[in-house]
């Protein structure tokens, strides 16, 4: 596993990696102009500094069960790179910028260092966050991004973050940490109370590299819901078997009518409370389409489908459920009605789990 670290000034980046480094033995590494150049043939173990990120990334491959953990990476393009493993892992970090000035102000103070007024700091993380000039005598911002040669990386493969041609909005640290795979709000009062966070937070929990079957389908299930148009909720359902999508589904109206968020049904649109009028409503579930999707025989004559939801099932579709043969129901949030729901998959005999992801966050486009 390899780590890297990025956030705002004063946000509690260095307190982190050192918690990585003393509470779980990880291999801090730096980015420097002066190391000694990584070569085909090199074979120092031990080697912590680097030229790049590419040499990071060349010594890292080989060895990515060790774990690592940089502060260093501060551009877009070395971070893409970066990303482009499957082992490499980005936590974003930031806190109320009041909060940093004062972390800022006294640890200056405490190594003897000049300390820059408030107007002064709030300058210098406009320009970091927002990429913003820091002043009339400030450098003219760059002109559109442009891969450097070595990288060779064509731009119609470029992430988002790097194709856009507006520097003021894709050099920015905001749109890095955008990109992070755990995000942590640094509020805490002492390094204590944030190791102790950070504990409970399971950085290392190897689902936020690479997904089990149960995340994996949730988190798809979670994209389905967004295709959803009921005015009420929005719900995704996956039909699986052998790790293989049968069908999929998601809530609103049946095809050929009006969309509900266009005013299809009329008891959605009302606001009508939940679990009252039911049989005015003209939505279809996630779940009755997924089924339908799949048709009765696909499920009954599959023995071990396993339903994958976001939301817990109502009774309604839970009766569907029993009736076409699901083996198991999985799902990530509850609903109004779960005990009932809970009640009749047990006495059918289906297995019922529920699991939401420690990484149950997308980014559905860019921000």
């Amino acid at each position: 596993m390899y780590i890297g670290i990025i956030g705002s000034k004063a946000s509690g980046k260095e307190e982190v990696a050192q918690y990585l480094v003393s509470q779980h033995q990880f291999t801090r590494l730096y980015l420097r102009p002066g190391a000694p150049a990584l070569t085909t043939t090199s074979t120092d173990e031990s080697q912590t500094e680097f030229q790049s990120a590419k040499d990071m990334l060349s010594f890292t491959t080989p060895r990515w069960r060790t774990r690592f953990v940089t502060t260093d990476v501060t551009d877009p393009v070395d971070l893409y790179l970066l990303l482009k493993r499957p082992f490499f892992m980005v936590v974003g970090i930031d806190a109320p910028l009041g909060l940093r000035y004062r972390r800022y102000t006294e640890r200056s103070m405490r190594q003897a260092d000049p300390v820059m007024s408030l107007d002064e700091f709030v300058a210098l993380d406009d320009s970091l966050m927002y990429a913003t000039p820091r002043g009339p005598a400030a450098t003219p911002s760059p002109g559109p991004l442009e891969v450097r040669d070595e990288e060779k990386m064509p731009k119609q493969l470029m992430s988002p973050i790097l194709r856009s041609a507006d520097p003021s909005q894709e050099l920015s640290l905001k749109r890095m940490l955008a990109s992070a795979n755990v995000s942590v709000t640094n509020t805490f009062s002492s390094v204590s109370e944030l190791h102790e966070y950070l504990d409970k937070l399971d950085l290392l929990n190897s689902e936020r590299l690479r997904p089990s079957w149960d995340t994996y389908f949730m988190l798809l299930s979670e994209l389905a819901s967004h295709r959803a148009n009921c005015m009420k909720r929005k719900v995704g359902c996956i039909l699986v078997k052998d790790t293989q999508i049968i069908a999929t589904g998601y809530n609103g109206t049946p095809k050929g009518i009006t969309n509900c968020n266009e005013g299809g049904c009329p008891r959605c649109n009302a606001g009508t409370p939940c679990g009252v009028s039911l049989d005015h409503c003209l939505c279809i579930h996630a779940e009755e389409n997924a089924l339908l999707e799949a048709g009765r025989g696909r499920v009954r004559n599959a023995q071990g489908v396993v339903l994958y939801c976001n939301t817990c099932p109502c009774l309604g579709c839970a009766k569907k459920i029993v009736q076409v043969g699901v083996g198991t129901v999985v799902y990530s949030k509850g609903y109004g009605m779960d005990a009932l729901t809970l009640k009749l998959f047990k006495e059918a005999g289906i297995e019922v789990r529920q699991h939401t992801p420690p990484t149950l966050s997308m980014e559905i486009g860019s921000p």
